[in-house]
């Protein structure tokens, strides 16, 4: 197992190392996309639901913007695990997921996902994206994307800080935002790089 943030040598908690194991077996015997965010969602609900496996660095927030922890990276690059904090009132850009699926989970607090689906592309750095819905994810609950609807805005309304956890099928070094033009469901796209957050000693 390669410990993308054991940085001190510590070794994963037994549910960490147990969902790293369940998703390496997965990967290794599905490669269908939709596939596999589906066998994801299960595993996933079984770790957020219990935040013992957290460890105390990957729960401090950023006063500048929702905080991202690296918690482990496929060796072969057929997903990865992240850990977000949100203090309340922080989100993200509109935004995709450079083609590949996801899922999210909430360890605590809430988050409210705003879906939207690419309907193609309309030009050099234009994109057409039809808005899905919004939904709110509690506790212990679980969303997902997969392309073309892999395109969404993450928000923390509530009035405490909100921890998710995000998988994804591949490791994320890229993205696109997405910024709305003045002609309904047309929007500017604009290629940005991922940004860790280093933990802290806490």
């Amino acid at each position: 197992m390669e410990r993308f943030a054991d940085e001190k040598g510590l070794g994963f908690s037994p549910a960490l190392t147990r969902f790293v194991d369940a998703m390496s077996a997965m990967v290794r015997a599905c490669q269908v996309e939709s596939e596999q965010v589906e066998r994801t969602l299960p595993l996933l609900r079984e770790l957020v639901r219990d935040a013992s496996w957290l460890r105390p660095e990957w729960t401090v927030p950023s006063a500048e913007q929702y905080a991202r922890y690296p918690v482990y990276q496929d060796p072969e690059g057929r997903f990865e695990v992240l850990v977000l904090v949100w203090l309340p009132g922080q989100g993200t850009l509109l935004h995709d997921h450079d083609g590949t699926w996801g899922a999210e989970g909430v360890v605590r607090g809430t988050v409210t996902i705003t879906n939207y689906r690419q309907e193609g592309e309309a030009g050099p750095d234009l994109v057409r994206l039809t808005e899905l819905g919004t939904e709110e994810i509690r506790a212990g609950e679980t969303g997902q994307l997969l392309p073309p609807a892999d395109c969404h805005i993450v928000a923390n309304r509530g009035q405490e800080t909100a921890i998710t956890v995000h998988v994804y099928g591949k490791p994320l070094r890229q993205f696109r935002v997405f910024e709305p033009t003045e002609e309904p469901g047309l929007y500017r796209a604009q290629w940005v790089q991922v940004r860790a957050t280093r933990p802290v000693a806490v």
